[in-house]
């Protein structure tokens, strides 16, 4: 968070959110999240023809989104990722390595999409038609939550002119199917509980870490609580938790406390966690 294969050619976008509660409140009004929305710099010399749609779409995707009263990363800092993403290629087709990008900018969920264009370039009319397909991946769990497709077509006096129409439009249109699809998802993970990812680590190899997964069993809260992997003084569990993640880490620091154990947060990514026995 996904590949559409164009009839000319075609480009890609990744978008990084976090703090979905947005969503489920029904718009980012009063929400404090953040999105970083960033997009592929292609390494060839050749023109890129979706150039213009893909910047285009990024615009759309924004101004909804900030319409809504989503904090939006400035385009600047944005602009150094894709940098960085052409360089060291990062973003990858395989949802895992998308969700591993947007865990490093501490984001919930990594919405990523890519562009394909039809130009209709005559000397008597001028049109273009910009289709994005997307999805939106838990990046936690790597689980895809939502995949949708939206498509704009426009005239124009030039050809440049009709694309960009087609591009903010299509962007427009994707965002609002994403936050309909994410609101309906986080609704429903509401009544059954969201995954979260906590890891506990000690100085004492010799101490046994299962013990917090009773006390968080006992939480009305947990719908499930699981190991993952244990050894060497670390522990990874799966925590079901029907609430958001602030409140998810007062119930381990409680149960922590009940077994005579300091806890403090070392790393927080997305909805996984890290913490260290004092």
């Amino acid at each position: 968070m996904a590949r559409l294969f164009c009839l000319l050619t075609a480009g890609y976008i990744c978008t990084v959110i976090s703090s979905p509660s947005a969503f489920a409140a029904g718009n980012g009004k009063n929400i404090n999240e953040r999105i970083l929305v960033i997009h592929s710099i292609p390494i060839q010399k050749e023109i890129d023809p979706e150039l213009i749609p893909r910047i285009n779409a990024y615009d759309g995707i924004v101004e909804y989104l900030t319409d809504q009263g989503f904090r939006i990363v400035d385009k600047a800092s944005a602009e150094h990722c894709s940098i960085q993403v052409a360089a060291t290629h990062d973003i990858d087709p395989v949802i895992n390595k998308a969700a591993s990008f947007g865990l490093k900018y501490f984001a919930e969920y990594t919405v990523y999409f890519k562009t394909s264009s039809i130009f209709k370039d005559l000397e008597e009319s001028k049109g273009a038609l910009v289709r994005i397909t997307a999805k939106v991946v838990d990046n936690t769990s790597s689980q895809v939550v939502a995949s949708k497709v939206a498509e704009s077509s426009s005239g124009g006096l030039t050809l440049n002119d009709a694309t960009e129409k087609a591009g903010r439009a299509a962007g427009k249109k994707m965002a609002a199917l994403l936050a309909t699809a994410m609101g309906k998802f986080f609704h429903d993970s509401g009544n059954t509980g969201r995954i979260y990812t906590i890891i506990l680590e000690s100085s004492d190899s010799a101490r046994d870490l299962l013990l917090i997964l009773s006390k968080l069993e006992n939480n009305r809260s947990v719908a499930a609580a699981r190991e993952r992997e244990s050894g060497g003084g670390k522990a990874t569990f799966e925590i079901i938790y029907k609430g958001n993640r602030d409140q998810l880490d007062r119930d381990i620091i409680k149960s922590a406390g009940e077994l005579g154990w300091e806890l403090t947060r070392v790393r927080s990514e997305g909805n996984r966690s890290t913490w260290k026995i004092k």
